[in-house]
């Protein structure tokens, strides 16, 4: 197996007292960041623990014996079980710091969450045995000295309050919480004797001692349970309690080279030290290091695990591409390849935040990214076709601005501009970790692609705008404010396809199977009802335009799209009513970068699904 690790030992020519091989235990740089021995343990806090509790239980036996005392009994006999407790501890902490031996590969880290376990085990023992009997004092009391109980305890408390500040000091051992649970409930225990005695002096009335003890009992019962269940889940090499393993296991496939993982597994080494071992499918063996690096980096940031082993498994890369409209298959040893997949990416905007999708085609390790950026009511679906055609030569990706499709809603209606998507878009063209790429923009996504491309050290390569310009008619407006956020539902997929059909005519002539994969995604399907997938305040920003602001972002746009130096492809639909030729002809003249194509038959906007448009984008972006 492969993986990057981390160097535990002292570099030694000779082999250890064991007998192992000092370099098979050794960890390179990069992997764990502990050692396999607890570090974290600390021996002395037990010892003298240990020291204390058996020194005292002695002097309050005798003492429990002189007054006749069910509390000081029982509170001797949890403190000898302490002292056993605390021993045991002891000593599994000291089998832990042990080196690994031939026959113990990872060491003894696990004595300590056995010795829990077994320390809570006797606890429940100890709580059954103090319920039963103090039961059995209901109906045979016992005459007790309380001036000796109170005496007794109170010293008993004082000695076991030191005893758990010590302990406390460390707090990582699962071991170590196990044996301070034993001294918890014996210091209640010492507090319930001192409570019983100073009543028995008091009054005389003896079944206090025993309401106590049950009291004590019930107390440390919960804490008792915690400890065995978690020295249990342990032992049975559960998931460790602060990880999610499904999330572990999503995180691995979203790293970037990353296939597919199989075979994961997490668990605990030794207590509060998770290892991570799997098999991770690549398409390249080379670029395994670089992968595993990614890998660690998450792990350790995301879920805490810095001990990791892999396995890497190298596979053949098959994917379906539709090229000239005919579907054919390309092997290709490549990075991870995407068809449509669906990501997204976390942008800020006022005092918010959203997330933004984007569907993804091809080889996300491919330098030639293609950004596509749908219309105004439209999403990156529409892209789909060409996508599948491009997706060969380029990583193609197209993104739901936000407010349509899988992307996230403004609580701010106003935000609905350009200068957010334009803020978005560069958001993701830095999660891609690329700098540059060609844009194709189709109305709205060719105002945003036009602001974006003006801006200083703009990414931008190459830029075909679709049917848009710094003018938009009058026509098209009003015909936009016709039906962007008008009520749209219906009863009936086919119904509502159909209509929707009719508003996206002027987009030229399609078959009904070419609708159905242009139209079909931008219907949702929302109690009950088939309506658009996107925000219906998006038309608030468009229905507030006035004449004047109409003017000023004319003049904006036209001074952006006079700063953009990079080749442009103008497309308009020859009966386009947002688009005149008039204005695409300013364009070409006012920006010696332009130039322009006419589709007959197409109105606003060319929708790139037919052979010939696909043919046009991939002979310019060339």
């Amino acid at each position: 197996m492969s993986g990057s690790h981390h160097f535990h030992s002292r570099s030694s020519k000779h082999q250890s007292h064991s007998g192992v091989d000092p370099t098979l235990h050794a960890h390179k740089k990069g992997d764990a960041k502990h050692s396999h021995s607890k570090e974290v343990s600390n021996q002395n806090l037990l010892l003298i623990a240990l020291i204390l509790t058996l020194g005292f239980s002695g002097v309050e036996g005798a003492a429990a014996y002189f007054a006749n005392s069910l509390a000081l009994i029982s509170d001797a006999g949890h403190m000898v079980t302490d002292a056993a407790a605390l021993g045991l501890a002891l000593l599994a902490q000291i089998i832990s710091r042990r080196p690994p031996s031939p026959k113990h590969s990872f060491g003894f880290g696990r004595a300590e969450a056995l010795a829990a376990f077994v320390n809570s085990i006797a606890m429940l023992g100890l709580v059954a045995w103090i319920v039963i009997e103090a039961i059995s004092r209901f109906y045979d009391p016992h005459k007790v000295d309380g001036l000796t109980v109170t005496v007794v305890a109170a010293i008993g408390l004082l000695m076991n309050i030191v005893v758990a500040w010590v302990l406390s000091r460390d707090k990582k051992s699962v071991n170590t919480r196990a044996a301070l649970v034993h001294v918890m409930g014996d210091l209640l225990g010492s507090i319930a004797a001192l409570v019983a005695g100073i009543v028995i002096q008091l009054t005389g009335w003896m079944p206090i001692d025993a309401i106590l003890s049950i009291l004590v009992s019930l107390l440390i019962l919960k804490s008792t349970i915690s400890i065995l269940h978690e020295s249990y889940h342990f032992l049975m090499e559960g998931v460790p309690l602060h990880i999610d393993y499904l999330q572990v296991g999503k995180d691995l496939k979203n790293v970037p080279g990353v296939l597919a993982v199989h075979d994961l597994h997490v668990w605990e080494m030794t207590p509060s030290f998770p290892a991570l071992i799997g098999h991770i499918e690549i398409a390249n063996i080379q670029e395994w290091p670089e992968i595993m690096t990614r890998i660690n980096q998450m792990l350790l940031d995301k879920h805490g695990i810095d001990h990791v082993t892999l396995q890497p498994e190298e596979v053949q890369v098959v994917i379906d591409c539709v090229e000239d409209g005919d579907a054919h298959e390309f092997h290709q040893r490549v990075g991870v390849i995407h068809s449509g997949d669906t990501f997204y990416v976390q942008c800020s905007g006022g005092k918010n935040s959203h997330r933004m999708a984007y569907h993804a085609w091809g080889d996300p390790t491919n330098s030639k990214v293609l950004l596509c950026v749908h219309g105004l009511t439209r999403r990156g679906s529409d892209f789909k076709t060409l996508a599948q055609a491009m997706c060969k030569d380029y990583y193609v990706v197209c993104p739901d601005v936000v407010g349509r499709g899988d992307s996230d809603r403004l609580s701010n209606p106003m935000q609905y501009a350009v200068p957010q998507y334009v803020a978005d878009m560069a958001q993701l063209v830095k999660q891609l970790g690329v700098t540059q790429v060609d844009w194709l923009g189709t109305s709205m996504g060719g105002l945003i692609g036009m602001v974006y491309a003006a801006m200083p050290n703009s990414p931008i390569r190459r830029m075909l705008i679709n049917d848009v310009g710094p003018r938009i008619e009058p026509e098209a407006i009003k015909r936009l404010g016709s039906y962007v956020g008008q009520p749209f539902a219906f009863a009936n997929r086919a119904d509502a396809l159909n209509r929707l059909n009719q508003i996206c005519a002027t987009f030229g002539e399609h078959t009904p199977e070419e609708w159905e994969i242009y139209n079909g995604p931008m219907l949702v399907q929302r109690d009950g009802q088939w309506v658009m997938h996107y925000d219906p305040n998006i038309a608030v920003p468009f229905a507030s335009v006035n004449p004047i602001m109409a003017k000023a972002g004319e003049i904006a746009m036209w001074h952006a799209f006079k700063q953009i130096q990079i080749p442009m492809l103008i497309v308009r639909g020859a009966d386009s009513d947002l688009l005149s030729a008039a204005t695409v002809a300013e364009m070409c003249k006012v920006n010696p970068y332009a130039r322009s194509i006419e589709i007959p038959n197409v109105g606003h906007a060319p929708a790139f699904v037919k052979p010939e448009q696909i043919a046009l984008a991939k002979e310019f972006f060339s």
